[in-house]
């Protein structure tokens, strides 16, 4: 049988990390590999060896033997922020009439040949083609991703991550895709952390423990493992009590914290949301579920001060109207966020420490100096998380799952009055994803902090939630349900 990858030797050093150790490793041609882990165990590092598209430098001792075929197609963070990086420098929006550079379209990203129109049959995205790249939601993003790589009909593709963002039609749809393709005969190798939407039908699994392999084998003879079951094991220590934040800012408790009264929001003709009304009020903790795409993170974006379309429109924020007088900082002061656009964004250079304190001043990057209170307060939160070994890291260098970690500490630094979590567990192994839930429910008990939650994904469990607004697809648009949770 044709050997499609063979890992010969691999003995690399990660920054910041372990030594990614691996040796005769191998993927015949049309198998599919998941390769699992926790986060920081090398998972992405190694798909990005696999690929030929590792940005990391070579150090002295390192050695990589791998043999690989010509074409390969990777989906990750890393090529998503390439994407959007590209776009980000081509803007030319001062120069364009109406001050507005939408960038290349979904469609530019993915081709127009016969092979990416069949593909975004496959993947049922053609309303998404015509829309800006830019301005796609989280799991819109993925799936023009996934489009763009499957359309190029690789020897190999590796998905790192795939369904993160996805609603849970499109991670269904994805399955089915990714498993007829693997009944095709196509080689793919899956790096994500072990879940049940996964496809039944991959062949093998190649487990990471801090850079060396646990185990590798195929599916069945991993899953009846004793080591597959120990690192399956989810153990979840709660703190004692909450670090204290004096910087907590108090209100009127009478008062609903929003109130948006017949809202409309557009984007380049597309209704998002019309006469929308809603108000959130103490004691309440809301989740906000729909497709991708159908304006849940649009919606908090106009309560957080992230949204200009915010300005003109009824919305009332801790007692007072929109635009009259505030500023983005008295509204934000309020706020705590984690979300993948916020993870975006966060370019600013700086170490996991410094991150942190940001989210008392709602900044990317720190600009201010910390009190003494303020600093020990995140050291306490790194200790809580077990981030106190990477403080003093570069943010920049850490894995996608760390740096989230560091994001969810920096939201909750302050304890906020309202902690907006749109889907907050992204990129997180499932211990640490238990781990953050549970802390979340019992941050909610211990203080004042009120939840809005956003996750497809069906592991993300909150029992604090207390009412749900849910976006359902309509004829013209999405009709917005809500009310209290049974």
């Amino acid at each position: 049988m044709t050997i499609t990858v063979d890992i010969k030797h691999v003995s690399v050093h990660l920054d910041n990390g372990p030594t990614l150790l691996l040796n005769n490793i191998q993927l015949n041609q049309g198998e599919s590999l998941l390769i699992c882990g926790d986060n920081a165990s090398g998972k992405t590092f190694l798909g990005e060896l696999i690929s030929n598209q590792s940005s990391i430098q070579s150090g002295i001792g390192d050695q990589v033997d791998i043999t690989r075929p010509k074409h390969i197609e990777l989906v990750s963070f890393d090529v998503e922020e390439t994407i959007l990086a590209d776009d980000r420098y081509n803007d030319d929006s001062e120069d364009i009439e109406g001050g507005i550079d939408w960038g290349r379209s979904a469609g530019d990203i993915i081709g127009n040949n016969d092979n990416a129109k069949e593909t975004i049959a496959l993947l049922g995205i053609a309303d998404l083609i015509d829309k800006p790249f830019k301005i796609l939601s989280t799991g819109q993003v993925r799936k023009v991703l996934l489009a763009k790589a499957i359309a190029a009909k690789p020897q190999l593709l590796i998905l790192d991550e795939p369904y993160a963002g996805l609603d849970i039609a499109s991670q269904q749809h994805l399955t089915n895709t990714l498993t007829q393709l693997m009944n095709q005969g196509s080689s793919i190798i899956i790096i994500d952390f072990f879940h049940q939407e996964l496809p039944q039908t991959i062949d093998n699994i190649l487990l990471l423990d801090q850079g060396s392999v646990a185990i590798f084998d195929k599916q069945d003879k991993v899953f009846s493992s004793d080591i597959w079951q120990q690192h399956n094991t989810v153990t979840i220590t709660l703190p004692h009590h909450l670090p204290d934040c004096h910087q907590y800012q108090h209100l009127d408790l009478t008062k609903p914290f929003a109130a948006l009264s017949n809202v409309k929001v557009s984007y380049n003709d597309n209704i998002i949301f019309d006469n929308f009304s809603w108000s959130f009020s103490p004691k309440q903790h809301w989740r906000l579920s729909g497709p991708n795409g159908c304006g849940k993170s649009t919606l908090l974006s106009l309560i957080n001060g992230d949204n200009p379309k915010a300005y003109g429109q009824d919305i009332t924020l801790f007692g007072r109207k929109r635009g009259s007088g505030e500023t983005v900082w008295d509204i934000k002061k309020h706020y705590g966020l984690v979300s993948a656009q916020f993870h975006r964004d966060y370019r600013a250079g700086g170490s996991v420490l410094s991150v942190i304190l940001s989210g008392f001043f709602d900044t990317i990057g720190l600009y201010d100096n910390p009190t003494e209170t303020q600093i020990e307060i995140a050291h306490q939160w790194l200790e809580l998380l077990d981030l106190t070994l990477l403080a003093k890291q570069p943010f920049s260098q850490l894995s996608y799952g760390e740096q989230r970690l560091v994001l969810i500490a920096r939201a909750v630094v302050k304890l906020p009055l309202i902690l907006i979590l749109d889907e907050p567990c992204l990129g997180l192994d499932n211990q640490h994803r238990k781990q953050i839930l549970a802390l979340i429910d019992y941050i909610t008990r211990h203080s004042n902090t009120h939840i809005l939650f956003v996750s497809h994904d069906s592991r993300d469990q909150l029992s604090c939630l207390t009412h749900q607004l849910t976006f359902k697809p309509s004829d013209e648009g999405f009709i917005i349900e809500q009310g209290e949770l049974q």
